[in-house]
């Protein structure tokens, strides 16, 4: 029997922004049906199937410069992740393989963002609480996995910095001023900052709920 997914749902598994989503189905990335009053639906073994790709896919089609941007910052970021000592690669390791699959289908929005964020600027308030939103998914999948606040943010930063050595490598293609270097630097800081922002803030939000809960339930019951 086929399982039908709605957009709020299937963002959700994927752990993107549902209007990542929606451009995915635009681009024909992901498949996607229309109900007969217009609202998207996606099978959830088309869904799967995406994921388990984004995982088993050791490189991204060269089909434009972005994408062969975040294919070789995922190739250094794996390379370096691999030279790193144990203690480096602690977060990596407590994730299955559907895990994986979703932080870098997580990567792959995440870079999508940025570059977006980079060079519309007219869309950055809406891409800022984008931004916000991944940070507090890839909050949600590393609490799935019991992986604390510290190791998160490691990782993250870890990947940030791949990122935006990408962007600003000689080899990308891009040829900047000193002043658009600069101004570069400035606004992938100001998007990664609020994507942090987000990932703390759900964490937060987290721990102050266990918390709560846990004061409620020790708390002693009212004389009668």
């Amino acid at each position: 029997m086929t399982r039908w997914l709605t957009l709020s749902s299937a963002s959700k598994l994927l752990g993107v922004h549902p209007a990542t989503l929606r451009q995915w189905a635009d681009a024909g990335k992901v498949p996607s049906y229309r109900t007969p009053g217009g609202h998207r639906r996606f099978r959830a073994e088309d869904i799967r199937v995406f994921l388990m790709q984004a995982s088993r896919s050791s490189s991204i089609s060269e089909t434009s410069d972005e994408e062969s941007l975040f294919a070789t910052a995922l190739v250094e970021t794996r390379r370096d992740l691999q030279q790193s000592p144990p203690s480096e690669q602690a977060w990596y390791s407590k994730f299955d393989e559907e895990g994986m699959a979703r932080q870098r289908v997580l990567g792959r929005a995440l870079f999508e963002k940025a570059i977006q964020y980079l060079t519309l600027p007219g869309q950055r308030t809406r891409l800022i609480a984008e931004g916000r939103e991944l940070g507090s998914a890839y909050a949600h999948s590393s609490l799935e996995y019991q992986i604390s606040l510290y190791d998160t943010v490691r990782a993250f930063q870890f990947f940030r910095q791949k990122l935006l050595r990408s962007l600003t490598s000689s080899d990308s293609g891009a040829r900047l001023t000193e002043q658009e270097d600069l101004q570069l630097r400035e606004n992938f800081d100001a998007f990664f900052d609020e994507v942090l922002f987000g990932m703390i803030d759900t964490y937060e939000r987290q721990l102050l709920g266990d918390a709560a809960a846990i004061e409620s339930f020790s708390s002693p019951l009212p004389e009668g």
